[in-house]
């Protein structure tokens, strides 16, 4: 099986810790897979900010690294993923999250270790991945990534649509994603908590209304309730 190494970076506050929502939708949503579950070992996720030597020995040896990036984990998560790729050429790279760019000419010439960009909603570009490398396809043709292949040739692929009805998306909380996180009583778990995606304003500052989101979707009334119940 192919080891698969999930990052989420944030910063602790004593021990007050954010839960890493957006690596345990991505895997909530792969796991229900059968191809995904019997091919590839997921590893306890990465979520707190240490020194890379540190987070590099917790991972091992991975066949798949996939980081989730935001303004204020960004820089120590590109050195986490260049010392990764030094410590094992041929572990597949993959960053996702709001600040990977859309359009950037020269992103992978800044970054020639990060092997495949996603583009907006990740679940389902995520797991695609994941299912043309259990299948032993090339890497090429899935919707919403923006490719760097080893020949140095840049493929970007068209958009992925977003997702129409988010309930095919299993909860992280329910689905048992974070039970082992849960049961460590050394953290105060600081929980995300989604109830819809998208927004009807496009304000200047924020990212979530942009002109692709603008269609508010959400998550059944019921499910909501037991993730709080």
């Amino acid at each position: 099986m192919k080891k698969v190494q999930l990052v989420q970076l944030n910063n602790s506050y004593g021990n007050q810790v954010y839960l890493p929502y957006s690596i345990g939708i991505l895997t909530s949503y792969a796991m229900k897979i059968e191809k995904i579950k019997q091919n590839f070992l997921f590893q306890d996720f990465i979520f707190l900010r240490e020194s890379v030597d540190k987070m590099i020995k917790k991972m091992g040896d991975v066949d798949i690294l996939g980081v989730s990036c935001y303004v204020w984990n960004w820089e120590l998560s590109v050195k986490l993923a260049e010392a990764a790729k030094k410590k094992n050429k041929d572990c597949l790279v993959v960053f996702g999250g709001p600040h990977v760019p859309n359009n950037d000419k020269d992103f992978f010439k800044k970054y020639p270790f990060i092997d495949i960009l996603c583009h907006g909603e990740g679940e389902v570009t995520f797991s695609e991945i994941f299912k043309r490398i259990a299948d032993g396809l090339e890497l090429k043709n899935i919707a919403g990534t923006t490719i760097n292949k080893d020949n140095g040739q840049i493929i970007k692929e068209l958009p992925r649509d977003r997702i129409k009805d988010l309930d095919t998306i299993p909860s992280p909380y329910l689905s048992g994603v974070f039970d082992t996180l849960l049961k460590n009583e050394k953290y105060k778990w600081m929980v995300t908590w989604e109830t819809n995606r998208g927004c009807p304003f496009k304000c200047t500052f924020c990212d979530w209304g942009s002109a692709i989101a603008t269609k508010v979707r959400k998550f059944a009334e019921e499910r909501l309730f037991e993730e709080i119940s």
